[in-house]
């Protein structure tokens, strides 16, 4: 097939599953109907979860994701629903006294955690700096402005490389809820939110200081956090060296989503020192993926354990949607049909094993074979999010929402060409 025929059908295929299965799911199942919000998790059956908390990382998601759509796609209903977020997000999370934003509220909006993990703020920058995109009044680039500043002045280590994980809501550091396995001071997953967050910011407000960090973020990556095997390390002591158990554990699914979000912040930077140096590496990093990740069927496993002797084969429905980014990335940047052929591998298993043809969106989860966890496997748990939820804290239509978009505007770039 004509490859610029392969590209058009393939960019079609992604806007309609946008459109008709994700953004579709989400305006008519997460909205509350008595309520100014979102409800905090709905079920298999697509009923809402009576008393379920609101996520601080749920709502940026959306915020994020709604306002990504309004603005690509004007006048299909989408502005509605950013607005909306950006008020829940900023009236409802927002700690009007300590600075930052709360972790979790009640059902009826109401402070239930308090704690203040960066990762956590990290979206709630983000899905600010995209919603200034789609609406680029001064109050938003204001709140932007303003907050940027208190995290770097809260949250950096004044010591050490990098930025502390967790904070009381007086944003004194809390050393017991670290969004870390074992507690550990520092995690590769809050410093790639973080990254993405700042070059977001970066993008909307070409401040030096934001300049400045997101330079540091990314020498962070550059020297500390990609392992020389291609795969990220996982988590750090304060001086940001990888701790020894940490060492054995690849996921999968964060070295593929860096893989393209290290590059679109080193080219929004626009430092082509730093471009220079992470195209090897995240072309080693895919490649990573690629050899140790990739089922046959294109469906990507979940991680791997005692170093890469051992493969979680669980099939989260995150980590597919990065798989697609990540290989279109790797597609634009080599021009080598393997990685478009793995994005087509992919996308096939996708279509037939997690997306929910009957009840929209996309399932969890599945076992290596496609069959969905409907309950929890007691062999193989992974408590953070289950099949029986279609949204709950981490369940969002970030992943996949982001991924379609950031494929059909890779496609447009590469027609265009």
């Amino acid at each position: 097939m004509n490859i610029k025929a392969e590209l058009k059908r393939y960019k079609d295929i992604f806007e309609s599953e946008l459109h008709e299965n994700i953004l579709s799911y989400w305006m008519r199942y997460a909205v509350e109907e008595n309520g100014d919000g979102f409800h905090g998790a709905v079920d298999i059956n697509n009923k809402p979860v009576p008393g379920a908390r609101k996520s601080c990382v749920l709502n940026a998601r959306i915020l994020w994701t709604f306002s990504e759509a309004a603005r690509k796609y004007p006048g299909m209903g989408y502005e509605d629903i950013a607005n909306r977020a950006y008020r829940v997000v900023t009236n409802d999370f927002m700690d009007d006294e300590y600075g930052g934003y709360f972790m979790e509220i009640s059902s009826d909006n109401q402070a239930v955690n308090d704690i203040k993990h960066i990762y956590a703020q990290a979206f709630v920058l983000y899905a600010l700096s995209k919603y200034y995109e789609f609406n680029p009044i001064n109050e938003v680039l204001m709140i932007i402005q303003e907050f940027f500043n208190f995290l770097d002045s809260n949250a950096k280590d004044p010591e050490n490389p990098g930025y502390f994980e967790s904070f009381t809501r007086e944003w004194e550091i809390y050393e017991e809820n670290r969004m870390a396995d074992n507690n550990e001071p520092k995690s590769m997953n809050t410093h790639l939110h973080l990254l993405e967050a700042y070059a977001a910011v970066y993008r909307v407000w070409e401040e030096k200081l934001v300049r400045k960090r997101l330079t540091e973020l990314l020498i962070i990556f550059i020297n500390s956090i990609i392992r020389e095997s291609g795969h990220l390390g996982i988590f750090f002591s304060n001086k940001f060296v990888e701790t020894e158990e940490s060492r054995e554990v690849c996921s999968f699914g964060h070295d593929i989503e860096a893989s393209w979000l290290l590059m679109e912040a080193a080219e929004i930077l626009g430092d082509k020192g730093i471009i220079d140096k992470l195209k090897p590496l995240v072309i080693k990093m895919a490649d990573a993926v690629l050899r140790e990740g990739v089922d046959k069927d294109g469906g990507l496993f979940l991680e791997s354990y005692r170093s890469g002797s051992h493969i979680r084969t669980n099939k989260h429905w995150w980590i597919q949607a990065e798989n697609l980014v990540g290989f279109m990335n790797m597609y634009q940047l080599t021009g080598q049909d393997k990685y478009w052929d793995t994005l087509k591998l992919s996308w096939n298993f996708i279509n037939e094993n997690i997306i929910d043809h009957t009840g929209g969106e996309w399932l969890t989860k599945v076992n290596r074979l496609g069959e969905p966890y409907l309950t929890e496997p007691e062999d193989d748990p992974s408590p953070y999010y289950k099949n029986n939820w279609k949204i709950d804290p981490w369940k969002c239509p970030y992943h996949n929402g982001r991924a379609m978009m950031e494929l059909s505007g890779r496609i447009d770039s590469l027609l265009n060409a």
